[in-house]
């Protein structure tokens, strides 16, 4: 059993994503961490009899020790704003991802969260944006990719319409990101 924590910041509808689709067997949420104490995705851990934590963005050295203590092997960001610092992302090298809601290159990096990734996208006029499942390393959003699925922009999209689309993408995606994930560290 691979053994994951993912961290959140807000309603956890990746985290539902993951909870729903960890039927299988092959992976178990073992905790999940929040750097905002009333991320609404706390409350749908603890519906599905998830361990829970809020821990400050500013207390990095705590997450790790917990991740370690808890005995992870991997750790899913499912819409997870803070950065982690360097020492997780060493100490948890190839076995961290993150949903990124636009085609990395495209609309990512520092400040592209979010609604703000979604204004960006109706600002340039592009036809086509999406979703990216991809590793994390010490730059943001510049780790390997492991899966991308475009998302037409149609004619009209404001930026809610365009994120409702986009996360479900996510939702799909994400849940074969991590299969891709448990899948390489057993292999």
């Amino acid at each position: 059993m691979f053994d994951i924590a993912v961290l959140i910041s807000g309603s956890g509808t990746n985290l539902q994503a993951l909870i729903d689709a960890d039927k299988e067997g092959k992976w178990q949420i073992k905790l999940v961490v929040s750097d905002n104490r009333n991320a609404f995705g706390l409350k749908r851990a603890a519906a599905a009899n998830i361990e829970t934590l809020f821990i400050s963005k500013h207390e990095p050295g705590v997450l790790l020790d917990l991740l370690k203590k808890t005995g992870v092997d991997g750790i899913v960001l499912a819409g997870y704003l803070s950065i982690l610092p360097r020492e997780i992302t060493a100490a948890y090298e190839g076995r961290i991802i993150n949903i990124h809601p636009s085609l990395i290159p495209a609309f990512c990096g520092k400040g592209f969260y979010g609604a703000r990734v979604h204004a960006a996208v109706l600002e340039s006029g592009i036809k086509t944006t999406g979703a990216t499942v991809h590793f994390v390393n010490d730059e943001i959003d510049s780790g390997a990719i492991i899966l991308q699925k475009p998302v037409p922009v149609l004619d009209g999209d404001t930026v809610e319409s365009l994120q409702i689309r986009v996360l479900r993408t996510e939702h799909e995606i994400l849940v074969k990101g991590v299969k891709i994930l448990v899948e390489g560290a057993s292999s």
